[in-house]
């Protein structure tokens, strides 16, 4: 396991914790060095940055820890370098609070930075904009207004060092730490790619050297060469050629090559580090959009093509209407669909009707009419054109406006068509084949009536002469091979409960008439496999009312049973832990206890209740507490034998019956459900419970009395537990009075 799996938990997160304050320092002492005059603020900040990036980039949030981290890597650097406690101390609140502001602001307008993928250049520019803008210049006038208090500093330029400062570090690292991914860095050191980098870096360094120390106009000049070549790079590359830009820029003002200004941190006035934050953000920024844009094309193009292919691999010819430019596009499937080659077909708008057939024309302009008036949602017709070997096809239509003008005109229309001929056959060949069939039309009128799911028919000696294909899924068998076959050789169902057959003696009765209903059906296929199915069976009667077949229509009804007992199973167990419910356990104690009359049997009820649950729901949520619930469960059913009943009775209350009439057994079972409770160890977001149980004992006997009686002896017993000082337990003996309990052994571990 990496170390990223490890940082938001355990030692991971010190590790973590450290490496952000040595990287904080790091930059901070970076920054003092290179642009801090005396007690004052750093011109040139980087430390915001690397910490902001740092923690934006985890996969949890940062804690106390981490800005514990900061604030002493701040005190650190400052304290280092000169500065009074009292700076030191503020430097410290300033640099908390941007950074804790530039994270909260990324995450509630720009949904935070992502983790596992580069965020996009939209999102990029909104976490640079909210982080060197918005959180700088709020963190910028905040520091100002303290030291103005403090002081005497000039608020004005005060809070545009701070700013200026901050926004040079972002605008030079946000980039290069942002889009630093492993296999950015993997790219970058390839050989080849490592050259071109390499090249690309001296001469744009080169070249801003020259513009910053021979132009009159060195930003501009310093900036062109970026523009030039940012879509021609990777992101990180992109980023570390305008961050070594950035830096030359610095390098040079503070040298004394800037015209105009003198060198050393006297360069760092007058929106210099504003004008070297655009000089290297801008481009990066550009090259971003532009990569976008050219992605975007290419998946447009990609999609496009996708699309065009589905539809001439569906057959569809598409046609798009302009009605502004009175226009119509055919796609070249459309017409190859008529027997023309793309060129020999030109745009004309009433083309299809040229082609139509002539008794169809009216009812194509009436529905186009219909659908351009807006009386339609949808224009759908078929129809009949001419194939380019003079055949006539059917055709499916479907369009739809899509563009309307303001006064409701249709401006423009799409759609599609359909090769519906082969379709068109059919169905006249089904018309003639059902003129054929009309001495079967009774039996058919009746068998279709049935049909709802998988149908299968007999005749009057039980043999099969129908069946669709739902019922062939179903069975497992083919049609063909099953018709003439006796109904049991596809189809064997017994009663679910009784047993009973439902397939072949029972409709083999020449006697039935009437239509009977199964749900508790059971198919057994020839494969072997099982399942519920939910059956009709209906007669089928001649005009002599006299028995001449059945019709069986059945479903797979296996969900639906499954889910009945799912909802049985629901009824008596509680859904937090699994354990039967307090109505089902009420409902065994009760069948125990008649069990005892009838036999003299004896059993032990306990009643558990644990002590100081309530802390847990309070401080870390009832989502913790339901957590300790299950693991509370699973604790007392481990330490019981599988015979004994375990129930929650509600809240953190747990009943349990033991089966042993003994009532050593019993006090054996009560220490191992104290020890076991109290052992346990509850951690819950890093933050670590003990809970222990109160517990009372009682029996379950021909003389215990009615089931509440023995219930509310038990419960007794437990409140003198808790009475007592809780994690110990009360045993309330046979004959005792209600309300009175004896003390058992104390457990010696908590309370």
């Amino acid at each position: 396991m990496t170390f990223h799996h490890y940082e938001g938990r355990g030692p991971g997160k010190y590790l973590s914790a450290i490496a952000l304050g040595l990287g904080f320092w790091l930059a901070a002492v970076a920054s003092i060095q290179l642009s801090r005059v005396g007690d004052g603020v750093a011109a040139l900040w980087l430390a915001s940055a690397v910490a902001f990036v740092m923690l934006a980039r985890r996969r949890h949030a940062a804690g106390w820890i981490d800005y514990t981290a900061i604030a002493l890597a701040t005190l650190a650097s400052n304290l280092a370098f000169g500065s009074s406690w009292q700076m030191g101390v503020l430097f410290v609140i300033i640099n908390v609070g941007y950074v804790a502001l530039s994270l909260w602001l990324v995450d509630r307008f720009a949904g935070g930075v992502p983790v596992k993928t580069m965020p996009s250049a939209r999102t990029f520019s909104l976490i640079l904009f909210l982080t060197a803008v918005v959180a700088d210049a709020i963190a910028g006038f905040v520091f100002a207004g303290a030291t103005y208090a403090l002081y005497g500093w000039p608020i004005v330029q005060t809070a545009w060092t701070f700013l200026s400062g901050n926004a040079l570090g972002y605008a030079l690292l946000l980039p290069f730490l942002t889009y630093a991914t492993r296999s950015e860095v993997s790219a970058l050191l390839k050989p080849k790619a490592l050259f071109r980098f390499a090249l690309v870096t001296v001469i744009c360094v080169g070249l801003a050297y020259l513009a910053l120390s021979q132009s009159r106009f060195p930003f501009a000049l310093a900036m062109l060469p970026l523009m030039v070549i940012a879509p021609r790079l990777a992101h990180l590359e992109l980023a570390l050629v305008c961050a070594f830009v950035g830096a030359v820029c610095v390098a040079a003002a503070m040298g004394g090559f800037m015209p105009g200004l003198n060198g050393g941190t006297e360069m760092l006035s007058d929106g210099f580090q504003v004008s070297v934050a655009i000089i290297v953000s801008t481009p990066f920024l550009v090259g971003l959009f532009i990569k976008q844009i050219s992605e975007d094309h290419a998946r447009l193009a990609d999609a496009e093509t996708r699309w065009n292919f589905a539809l001439a691999s569906a057959g569809q010819g598409v046609w798009d209407a302009d009605m502004r430019n009175n226009t119509v596009h055919y796609s070249a499937t459309w017409k190859h669909m008529l027997g023309y080659e793309d060129h020999e077909l030109g745009n004309d708008p009433d083309l299809w009707l040229e082609l139509a057939h002539p008794d169809d024309v009216a009812r194509m302009v009436a529905a186009d009419h219909d659908h351009m008036e807006g009386r339609t949602l949808e224009y759908e017709l078929e129809f009949r054109m001419r194939h380019k070997s003079g055949r006539w096809i059917w055709m499916a239509d479907h369009g739809k406006a899509i563009e309307r003008e303001p006064d409701g005109r249709v401006a423009r229309a799409i759609g599609s068509m359909t090769d519906i001929t082969k379709r068109k056959e059919a169905e006249e060949r089904l018309m003639v084949s059902a003129a054929l069939l009309a001495d079967e039309k009774e039996r058919l009128r009746v068998m279709l009536q049935s049909i709802g799911d998988a149908v299968i028919g007999t005749d009057a000696e039980n043999r099969v002469t129908f069946m669709n294909p739902v019922a062939e899924k179903l069975t497992g068998a083919t049609s063909i091979a099953s018709l003439g076959k006796p109904l049991g050789f596809v189809y064997r169902a017994v009663d679910e409960e009784t047993g009973r057959r439902l397939d072949e003696p029972h409709l083999a009765d020449n006697r039935l008439d009437r239509t009977e209903q199964n749900s508790r059906a059971v198919l057994a296929r020839n494969d072997g496999t099982r399942f519920s199915i939910r059956q009709v069976v209906s007669p089928i009667l001649n005009e002599q009312n006299e028995f001449s077949g059945s019709v069986i229509v059945f479903q797979d009804f296996t969900d639906a049973r499954t889910l009945q007992r799912q909802l049985a199973y629901a009824a008596t167990h509680d859904a937090l832990t699994g354990l039967a419910n307090r109505p089902a356990f009420i409902r065994t104690v009760e069948d125990l206890l008649d069990k005892a009359r009838q036999d003299a049997s004896r059993y032990q009820l306990m009643f558990i209740d644990l002590d100081h649950f309530k802390p847990v729901n309070d401080t870390s949520g009832h989502a913790a507490g339901d957590a300790l619930l299950r693991q509370v469960a699973s604790t007392i059913k481990a330490v019981l034998t599988p015979s004994d009943i375990v129930a929650r009775f509600g809240g953190d209350e747990f009943s349990v019956v033991l089966m042993s009439p003994s009532l050593a057994d019993g006090e054996r079972a009560v220490l191992a459900i104290l020890d076991a409770v109290s052992a346990l160890e509850f951690t819950w977001d890093g933050q670590t419970h003990h809970v222990s149980s109160s517990i009372g004992l009682t029996s379950i006997a021909a003389d215990s009395g009615e089931v509440n009686e023995i219930i509310a002896r038990a419960d007794a017993a437990c409140y003198a537990a808790k009475a007592a000082g809780r994690n110990c337990a009360f045993v309330a003996l046979p004959g005792t009075a209600p309300g009175v309990a004896t003390p058992m052994t104390r457990v010696a571990t908590g309370t």
